[in-house]
């Protein structure tokens, strides 16, 4: 069934600090709950019912396979960010959860920041085509952003927060 016909996800499974980590985590590889638990310094038990949740919202998907062996014969169940997930969110309810819990989590990010490279604040009116272009170049930055993750300390990689919010105020 395409996207758009399928029912819109919550946006409470992502009004929670601890779930806007793990997606985040999982954009640039993916990780079984015994890996999130051990970068994130959670339980196994809380990584592995954070996934649960966010792939049943369809945040994540689940994906086979891995260098880790798993107990029991089984392969370890492992999750990645489903970039998709951005195009089904159900932007009517739950809005002030998810950002509430992105302030929180940035005061996190802050806490941990060592150099800002780019920042800016502004309300301002700005003529369409030129907000167009703005969208447009913002847009291009979380693709590549995301596009061009990897995994947690791979070699020659920097750790870094970006963070987006464009708004149309009334």
């Amino acid at each position: 069934m395409p996207w758009d016909k399928e029912p819109l996800v919550p946006l409470r499974a992502l009004a929670n600090p601890l779930r806007i980590r793990i997606v985040s985590l999982l954009t640039g590889t993916a990780m079984s709950a015994t890996e999130v638990a051990e970068e994130l310094g959670i339980a196994h038990a809380s990584a592995s019912y954070h996934l649960r949740q966010l792939a049943a919202a369809g945040f994540l998907k689940r994906v086979d396979g891995g260098s880790r062996r798993a107990t029991r014969g089984q392969p370890p169940r492992r999750y990645t960010y489903d970039p998709s997930s951005a195009d089904r969110l159900d932007r009517s309810s739950g809005r002030q959860l998810v950002l509430e819990a992105t302030l929180s989590d940035l005061r996190r990010r802050q806490a941990l920041a060592t150099r800002q490279r780019c920042g800016a604040d502004a309300e301002v009116w700005l003529p369409r085509e030129v907000w167009e272009q703005v969208v447009g170049l913002v847009d291009e930055a979380v693709r590549l952003v995301h596009e061009k993750a990897g995994p947690p300390r791979a070699e020659g990689s920097v750790h870094v927060s970006a963070t987006a919010m464009l708004f149309e105020l009334a």
